[in-house]
């Protein structure tokens, strides 16, 4: 006899798959929308003709990546705190055991914000640095939280690996392009400015 086997394929059509691509870019586009708004709210330390600053371009897609990261981590966190809270229902000797694994998505979270705030809201060297700090933190630093409380190993290829990378390139972007410097008033931001005949925000 011959087994069949019965497989469900589901089709979209046209305006289906445009509608979904617009969700996913209203999804995206709002926030970065609000983001921007608020940041401009903020002005940036110094201001240099034909330079840019402020949060915005390369400066505003970091903090979206950001943003993305610690969504990602909000979302597990959240997902183990309903099975954590389950398992504890059951049996209050698991408690700890339980607690611990929503370490490494609370401590993503945590940082991560910080880290979000700071360059949405900070103007300063100080603000630039708790950000950068925060990003490692919140980003390689999972890696190692999930392999003391997960047991679980940490792979060449796997998620660490993509987080090491995306902090390396977002911490080099951070401390030596000329948006950063001149947004959040860095030693390098200060030395432009008076090469560049810019101002500081607030002494015009």
């Amino acid at each position: 006899s011959k087994t069949m086997m019965e497989t469900t394929v589901v089709h979209f059509s046209g305006m289906q798959v445009m509608l979904m691509i617009a969700l996913c870019a209203i999804a995206v586009l709002v926030p970065v929308w609000a983001i921007r708004r608020i940041a401009r709210a903020v002005p940036p330390v110094y201001q240099v003709p034909g330079i840019p600053s402020g949060v915005g371009g390369l400066l505003l897609f970091t903090i979206v990546l950001l943003i993305v990261e610690a969504v990602n981590a909000l979302y597990h966190f959240g997902r183990a705190a309903g099975e954590a809270a389950r398992v504890i229902s059951m049996s209050t000797d698991y408690f700890w055991p339980v607690a611990q694994t929503l370490i490494p998505d609370f401590a993503a979270s945590f940082f991560l914000l910080i880290a979000i705030g700071a360059l949405v809201f900070g103007r300063s060297s100080v603000a630039l640095g708790a950000a950068v700090v925060c990003a490692w933190l919140g980003g390689p630093l999972v890696a190692v939280l999930r392999t003391i409380y997960l047991g679980l190993p940490i792979e060449l290829a796997g998620e660490p690996t993509g987080l090491l990378f995306l902090t390396v390139v977002v911490t080099l972007y951070l401390l030596f392009s000329n948006r950063p410097a001149l947004t959040y008033g860095t030693a390098s931001g200060r030395r432009l400015a008076l090469s560049r005949g810019g101002s500081a925000v607030g002494e015009r």
